[in-house]
């Protein structure tokens, strides 16, 4: 399967998650920081994703996404999201969804949200 995807809860198998639509763009797993260690490889540090939609049609269609990620009614929650890693295959990753706020992860142009910014960070592969 190749869709983004994501569910309330820390776990959850990937026939539960909720798939994403409309599908956000994104450019999969970042790191917050890269290292490297005293033999020249690689430490990744602060893994997150950033899931963006540049319009979606309705203040309903919003949030839908919101719930998708806990997020309707909270500022943050435990989610498990299925993201394309840095090798391009996809993968669950539990992680700490962050609500978008006006204007900073999310504009409100009449007569619908644009450029929503879904950030979760703290990524760990899902057991």
């Amino acid at each position: 399967m190749s869709d983004y995807r994501a569910a309330d809860g820390f776990n959850v198998a990937l026939v539960s998650l909720t798939v994403l639509s409309p599908q956000p763009a994104s450019p999969g797993l970042q790191y917050v920081r890269q290292e490297f260690s005293a033999d020249g490889a690689p430490i990744n540090e602060g893994p997150f994703v950033e899931l963006v939609w540049s319009t979606v049609g309705t203040k309903a269609a919003y949030q839908t996404i919101l719930t998708a990620f806990g997020l309707l009614s909270a500022y943050s929650n435990d989610v498990t999201v299925y993201i394309r890693d840095e090798n391009f295959d996809y993968g669950r990753y539990n992680g700490k969804a962050v609500k978008p706020l006006p204007e900073n992860g999310v504009q409100w142009r009449r007569p619908f949200p644009k450029n929503i910014t879904i950030l979760v960070r703290d990524l760990v592969p899902s057991s």
